[in-house]
């Protein structure tokens, strides 16, 4: 009897299966971070695609489960706004659509303000006395946490008060 051998990729022996189990058993990724890590390793686009259908079809690459568990972690720990959540699910090249779908759900709980008023007591926590300088820091640290110059502006001008240091 014949044996039917897997086929193999030209930098060694591993089938792309073999290759995405190794990537998931270290961490999560999303579909396209697999495509993008496997076309690296050299793997025919087919073979490729064939291979995440499976792993997709298991419940190993989900993501949609993904990209809300990155968000609601990245609200929670360190909240930041629509510009810079968007930029973080592009980045682990997450679907733009998918990207901006989840986004706009995991911020209709929240007021971007509120938000950037965590933000803004989280870089102060042990701020007294606040300078003009100070407050100009604050400001390019939220924007660079991805909220709006709106919200920048109405948060730079009241914080530093006295109910914001508790």
């Amino acid at each position: 009897m014949i044996q039917k051998q897997n086929p193999v990729n030209a930098v060694g022996n591993k089938t792309p299966m073999h290759a995405a189990l190794n990537i998931l058993s270290r961490r999560q990724v999303s579909t396209g971070q697999m495509r993008f890590m496997l076309s690296r390793k050299g793997y025919a686009l087919d073979d490729i695609q064939s291979c995440i259908e499976k792993l997709e079809g298991w419940g190993y690459l989900n993501d949609m489960v993904l990209a809300r568990n990155i968000l609601g972690a990245m609200i929670r720990n360190a909240p930041c706004g629509k510009k810079r959540c968007f930029y973080e699910l592009r980045k682990r090249r997450f679907d733009r659509d998918l990207a901006e779908t989840l986004i706009q759900e995991a911020y209709s709980e929240f007021d971007e303000r509120d938000l950037a008023h965590a933000a803004a007591k989280q870089y102060a926590k042990n701020k007294t006395k606040w300078t003009l300088k100070d407050r100009e820091r604050l400001a390019r640290w939220l924007f660079r946490r991805g909220f709006t110059e709106a919200t920048i502006l109405s948060v730079a001008k009241t914080f530093g008060r006295v109910g914001d240091y508790e």
